[in-house]
């Protein structure tokens, strides 16, 4: 059973929303998740990454909008597969799932952006699919969702919750063990 690093949307969106004042958690994801990131690279272990992108023009998800391309810190790297995805779950509108069987890839670790949205949906999906999942919950983003007077700690741990319930096992960074 091979264990690979799935890297959800860090695209420079993520930090556009917080720039721009938008209350996320927890304060230390985008550092953890580069604690991860050179934990799994230096280990030599597989790392996918998948990002998001629109056909529309006015999407800040369009390919040629800056916002959707990939955060610095977060490029791939010339042997890292990256799946482009159209939809919230990573399975969906990709090859990621061929691409896991044919690399003999049954074990994830997530981390990535956001997660209650692109997170939640590929985690549920690839549990569904039978994979093995651990989100690592220090390691992902959440943004508050002010129209429904929603704050980011609390979509962050209501979601992740619940995929601990049934579909992941969540830990904390300094719980990984990559080997």
């Amino acid at each position: 059973m091979l264990k690979a690093l799935l890297i959800i949307d860090m695209q420079n969106f993520v930090v556009d929303r917080i720039e721009q004042g938008v209350q996320y958690y927890p304060e230390n994801c985008i550092e953890n998740m580069k604690r991860v990131l050179d934990q799994f690279r230096q280990a030599g272990k597989p790392v996918v990454h998948v990002r998001h992108q629109s056909l529309e023009k006015e999407s800040i998800f369009h390919e040629s909008s800056l916002l959707s391309l990939p955060l610095a810190s977060f490029e791939e790297l010339a042997d890292e597969p990256v799946f482009i995805k159209s939809t919230s779950s990573a399975f969906s509108s990709t090859e990621l799932l061929s691409y896991l069987q044919t690399a003999r890839i049954s074990e994830l670790v997530v981390i990535g952006a956001v997660a209650g949205f692109c997170v939640n949906s590929t985690v549920r999906m690839g549990a569904d699919l039978g994979l093995k999942i651990t989100v690592v919950k220090d390691a992902v983003i959440s943004f508050e969702l002010g129209q429904y007077e929603l704050g980011a700690a609390q979509i962050h741990n209501v979601t992740l919750a619940l995929l601990d319930a049934d579909f992941a096992s969540v830990i904390a960074c300094s719980q990984l063990l990559v080997n």
